[in-house]
């Protein structure tokens, strides 16, 4: 594991069995891409990345805009797809985005949709399949780890040296538990067969 933006001492560590990351009053948006990202190298072929992580926001009540942690497959700051437990307004959501550059006049460098609703813990999954033209993303997301909500897939070029990343961002006064990584190389053709 290496740091992209290596976070404040004493702002991450090993606690009880988990990694916790403070929340950081940074994003990685657009052109705003000042915050941290642990990432690992992904492997070749087909690949199924899992998280399971706690944001310590209150269940409920507003206005925690924007603050996540969980998943992300990176190939720059600009170029990747992500998974995160988020807080918009008075709801709390996983949201799968993508983001693309460079792109024509006019032409939108950000997506995102919604997959399963968020737990205390939320499970984050995302199956990985490469094609000649590029790859396909399918999102998961489980309130137990047992039962899986199928999101939406995005399609990507992020290329032979994406990176698996972690990401707690979005804004201050938080913290981002996760619980583990699991890696799991897939035979599949379709990430949407997974």
């Amino acid at each position: 594991w290496m740091w992209i933006r290596q976070p404040a001492e004493g702002t991450y560590g090993e606690e009880n069995g988990v990694l916790r990351f403070d929340t950081q009053a940074a994003d990685l948006y657009v052109d705003s891409n000042n915050a941290s990202v642990l990432t690992e190298p992904a492997p070749r072929g087909n690949y199924t990345v899992e998280t399971k992580v706690r944001v310590t926001w209150p269940a409920g009540g507003c206005c925690f805009n924007y603050v996540q942690g969980g998943l992300v497959i990176y190939g720059d700051d600009d170029n990747f797809i992500k998974l995160t437990a988020f807080s918009n307004w008075e709801t709390r959501q996983t949201e799968f985005a993508k983001e693309v550059f460079p792109v024509p006049e006019g032409y939108p460098r950000y997506g995102n949709t919604i997959v399963g609703p968020p737990g205390d813990w939320t499970w984050l999954r995302i199956a990985v399949s490469r094609n000649g033209q590029g790859e396909s993303y399918q999102a998961y997301t489980s309130r137990d780890g047992q039962n899986w909500v199928r999101g939406g897939v995005w399609t990507h070029n992020l290329g032979p040296n994406a990176r698996i990343g972690l990401v707690s961002m979005g804004g201050s006064g938080f913290q981002s538990l996760f619980d583990y990584v699991k890696v799991y190389r897939t035979n599949n053709t379709s990430a949407a067969n997974w």
